[in-house]
């Protein structure tokens, strides 16, 4: 069966999750005898301060989509540094096959500049196998194998950095799905005590009732309502 997308059950952000958690258990800790009473112990209190710390410790998506975009960077250099090379190569092979002729036109270049990741590698390697073939009739005009090894050193690397884009994106999204779930748990602890704790304190302590209400909001406070014209 097909897992479902992680959907966060909190409206605030995550570091308001960890702040008013945090909270949650400061008040609990405060209010550790009553607590008690319910089979909520002081290591179960400190188990949810621990895991909203170790979410707190943990790689956030700023951190991950900077990893994304310096990978997308480092690919887009490549390619354009592949692009002037083979530019490079065919500034020789139009000095002896005419741009219009079906000689040139094999090498398949005529949209380098506007090409795809995948349709470039793809036009890089021709390139190299048209050029190899032709070489005898290319050298005069100063192509060499060097031209096409640069080619191809370059082609293998911008494949390599296509793969790490890859990775980097997918490990994006798995971090997005992790962090969520994680979120999620700690919130449904907190809505969890938080209940109990205003059902501890709902008949004889308004403050401390208070103190364990959780606003579902942007902010986490209480929405403002208009004023009664």
């Amino acid at each position: 069966m097909e897992k479902k997308e992680a959907i966060r059950l909190y409206n605030f952000s995550d570091g308001t999750l960890v702040t008013k958690g945090l909270e949650i258990v400061a008040f609990m800790q405060r209010d550790a005898v009553q607590f008690d009473d319910y089979g909520i112990t002081a290591a179960k209190v400190g188990a949810l301060k621990d895991s909203i710390n170790v979410f707190a410790d943990t790689v956030t998506d700023i951190e991950a989509l900077g990893d994304q975009m310096q990978s997308t960077a480092l690919k887009d250099a490549k390619a354009e540094t592949l692009r002037d090379a083979i530019r490079d190569a065919m500034a020789r092979v139009v000095l002896t096959y005419d741009a219009s002729s079906a000689k040139y036109r094999k090498f398949g270049t005529d949209t380098l500049s506007h090409q795809l990741d995948s349709d470039l590698l793809i036009t890089a390697k021709r390139v190299v196998r048209v050029a190899t073939e032709l070489m005898p009739s290319l050298t005069p005009n100063g192509l060499t194998t060097a031209h096409l090894d640069t080619i191809t050193t370059l082609s293998n690397e911008f494949s390599d950095l296509i793969v790490e884009q890859k990775v980097e994106i997918g490990d994006r999204d798995i971090l997005q799905e992790d962090r969520v779930e994680a979120g999620n748990e700690i919130y449904n602890v907190m809505i969890k005590y938080s209940k109990l704790g205003q059902s501890i304190w709902q008949t004889s302590d308004v403050a401390k009732y208070n103190d364990y209400v959780i606003y579902n909001t942007i902010s986490g406070d209480p929405e403002e309502t208009p004023p009664t014209p």
